[in-house]
Formats: C-alpha cells, structure tokens, sequence
C-alpha cells in the first residue's frame, strides 16, 4: 500500500490520495461511464495496453473531465487539487496545464498490459479508481537492465493495490500493467495525462476534434 502524499517508489516521486467517502460519487460515475461506453460503439478502436476492443481503445474520441455531469464536475475539481499539490511538493510550476482522460472498464479477465504515456506532450500521469476488486497495479522501474526479447530479466516492479476512491499521481514515462480482472467484476477507472505544450498529432486533437482542455 502506497502512502497518502508524496511516496518515492524508488528514487521516483509519487503522489497518492482518496476521495473521502467516494461510494455515492463511484456509483454515479459508473453509471456516466456505461452510459460512454454505449454512446462510442460506432467510433473506431486503436489498439493500446494490449486491448484491441473496448472503452479504452476509444481513448482518442472524447475528454472524460469535460462531460457536462456534475458527478464528473466534482472529481475534476479533486484532480486538479491534487495535481495542484503534487506540483507544489515538487517545486514546479503548474500555470496554463492542459489534461486529456478517458475511462476503463475492463471485464472477465481483461488486463492493461504493460504500458507507459510516455511521449512529447505527456508530463504526469494519473488514475483515479473507480471500481475495483481484488485488483492491482504492477509499476516498473525505468531504468533496469533489459535483455531484448527477455521480458522479465533483472526486473524491478512494485505491486500496489487497488483502492476505490483512490488517486495515483506518477510521472509519465512511467510503465505499468493492471492485473487480471476478476470474473463476474468490472475494474473501472478514470485515466489522465498533464501536458505542458499543445499536442499535435491526430490522436491528442481526435482529427480535429478538442479533446485537449487547459485546466
């Protein structure tokens, strides 16, 4: 279990914190997230973290945080509070930050495979836990010594579990995997980037379309 605040997992800064009382916030946003699910059928799936099909493959096509719901309004101002703090514990600056999200939900088994949001644009990282059971997520270390085609050699990893209401903050060149899904469950959760420039390639602007907002 990860600490509330500012955790070094490593030499890495990370930044934890709950949403007290989160159960009548989750149960609404699962519902907005069903709801998101259903609504982007049609738009068409990239495949990312190992998923070819599914909410998170249409990640391109919308900004979760921009929704017009309240339930939605009220996480978004927990965000950025702790996006705040976490820069403040760090020194750095955070005027004119731009954030991009989208929601998961994984089911039957379903894993993220191992993944960063690592590139030009992504800063920080961060999820939010939405509903979660008997779930966690598996951090890697960036800098340990791989051998090509040797997934697992001299590997560092740090296993933390899941929490509803929960919020892990960590820097985007991070890579990390969720564990299997359990059956009969649902994992939900709602995933953003920080960025400090505006992004120009066609997934960050949805081929025109604002998916980027300024906080």
């Amino acid at each position: 279990m990860i600490k509330k605040g500012l955790s070094n997992l490593w030499s890495i800064p990370f930044y934890y914190s709950e949403f007290k009382n989160s159960n009548k916030l989750n149960n609404e946003l699962t519902k907005v997230i069903r709801d998101i699910d259903v609504g982007l059928n049609s738009k068409k799936s990239y495949k990312i973290a190992g998923l070819e099909k599914g909410l998170t493959t249409k990640w391109h096509s919308y900004n979760f945080l921009d929704i017009e719901n309240k339930n939605v309004s009220t996480l978004k101002i927990f965000i950025k509070n702790q996006v705040k703090e976490y820069f403040k514990k760090l020194g750095h600056k955070n005027t004119s930050l731009m954030y991009q999200s989208w929601a998961n939900r994984l089911k039957e088994g379903a894993v993220l495979k191992r993944h960063s949001h690592a590139g030009p644009y992504s800063y920080i990282s961060g999820v939010y836990f939405v509903k979660t059971k008997k779930s966690s997520t598996i951090y890697h270390l960036p800098l340990d010594t791989r051998i090509p085609g040797v997934e697992d050699f001299c590997e560092t990893k740090i296993e933390i579990n899941n929490i509803e209401g929960g919020l892990v903050l960590f820097p985007s060149f991070i890579e990390h995997n969720s564990t299997p899904t359990q059956n009969n469950e649902e994992r939900i959760t709602i995933a953003f980037d920080i960025l400090y420039t505006p992004p120009l390639d066609k997934f960050h602007n949805n081929f025109n379309e604002k998916v980027v907002s300024i906080f």
